[in-house]
């Protein structure tokens, strides 16, 4: 599919725990397969270049010791810090049983109990943080003393990257603030695990999967993509068939995504441009019907687009300078000419080098009154 990284589950809201920790017996070790799945995974995505993160959920639906609400009385106190001694034993196992792993992904981070004990989560990410240095722990772990989450109460990330874009897209880059971020979505709407039935259902396509991983790009973010398998480990077979058609389509277009970073050019409605260095990268999901991919840059931009290709396609194409005399338009326009026999059932990607401009923009007329 042409991943970096992957976010396994270790436990779910039900509690179950996928490795065989000794702080509950509610695990691996007492299910038929038996065996310690976490390590497996850990050891074979590592040993194929690929991240693994671990996503952990706090909240715990079968645990007599969790409370959904704030503790009040010395026995609701003593019973939740059970709950909060219980999850530290555990997640300090997790860093410990698995050193190669990448970050933590939290969930089950939003009750009232989990938020009052900000004093315990500061101290325990820290912690985690001193025994494992680098790790990558987002927004959803913690909150402040005043209960804020993500963001604290004087609007600083709490964590590494922001998190608050699950089943969602931010509307613009302004709204990052520049943070690191991610997109968690689901194929079918907010299906997570295993779905046998996808009828009655509109499911995502390979064609939508690859539109919110270049927008994710494009603004600097990375894409996760939730998959859920089945009770011997299948996914779905329409889970099968996107993932074999995206990993195609990375073979041909990944340039354009690893290591690409976000153009601060006026936004296309032709796609998603991304960029490293001096090349410039476009997306292309709506093809111009004229064959003419118009590019809009500032007038007074020191970079424009001076040559162009398409990916997996190789042939030079015509680049042409567009400046149409719009009034009061702070942009000109570089046209990039399609081959009217380039064909392509999907998204394709329009390759351009950026030079200095040729020559700036004159005046060509003033009206006078």
């Amino acid at each position: 599919m042409g991943v970096k990284y992957m976010i396994f589950t270790t436990k779910h809201h039900d509690g179950f725990a996928l490795w065989p920790t000794r702080y509950s017996d509610y695990n691996i070790t007492k299910s038929p397969y038996g065996k310690d799945i976490v390590k497996e995974v850990v050891d074979a995505y590592t040993a194929e270049g690929i991240d693994v993160y671990l996503y952990f959920s706090v909240l715990e639906w079968n645990n007599p010791d969790y409370l959904y609400k704030a503790p009040e009385t010395a026995e609701e106190k003593q019973k939740f810090q059970k709950f909060l001694d219980y999850t530290r034993g555990q997640l300090l196992e997790l860093i410990e049983n698995y050193p190669a792993i990448k970050g933590l992904w939290f969930d089950g981070t939003w009750d009232a109990s989990w938020k009052s004990a900000y004093e315990f989560t500061y101290n325990l990410e820290k912690e985690i943080r001193e025994k494992h240095p680098g790790i990558v722990i987002g927004s959803r772990f913690r909150n402040d003393e005043f209960g804020a989450r993500h963001f604290d109460s004087n609007g600083q990330l709490l964590g590494d990257y922001e998190q608050g874009w699950e089943r969602k897209m931010p509307g613009d880059f302004e709204w990052l603030g520049g943070n690191d971020w991610d997109c968690v979505m689901t194929i079918p709407p907010n299906g997570w695990g295993y779905m046998k039935d996808w009828s009655g259902l509109y499911t995502k396509t390979t064609d939508d999967v690859l539109d919110l991983l270049m927008r994710s790009v494009s603004m600097n973010g990375n894409f996760v993509l939730n998959f859920g398998p089945d009770g011997q480990g299948k996914m779905h077979p329409g889970e099968d068939k996107i993932a074999s058609e995206v990993g195609k389509w990375m073979k041909v277009n990944s340039e354009a995504v690893y290591g690409a970073r976000h153009a601060d050019l006026p936004e296309s409605r032709l796609g998603y441009y991304t960029q490293k260095g001096n090349t410039l990268y476009l997306t292309v999901f709506n093809r111009p019907v004229n064959n003419i991919a118009r590019i809009a840059v500032p007038k007074n931009a020191k970079q424009v687009p001076v040559s162009a290709t398409i990916l997996g396609h190789g042939k030079a194409l015509e680049v042409r300078h567009s400046d149409i005399g719009f009034d009061l338009d702070k942009n000109t326009y570089y046209d990039v000419i399609l081959p009217e026999k380039f064909q392509s059932g999907r998204a394709f990607v329009i390759k351009m080098q950026l030079g200095s401009p040729a020559s700036g923009s004159d005046k060509l007329m003033d009206a006078k009154m």
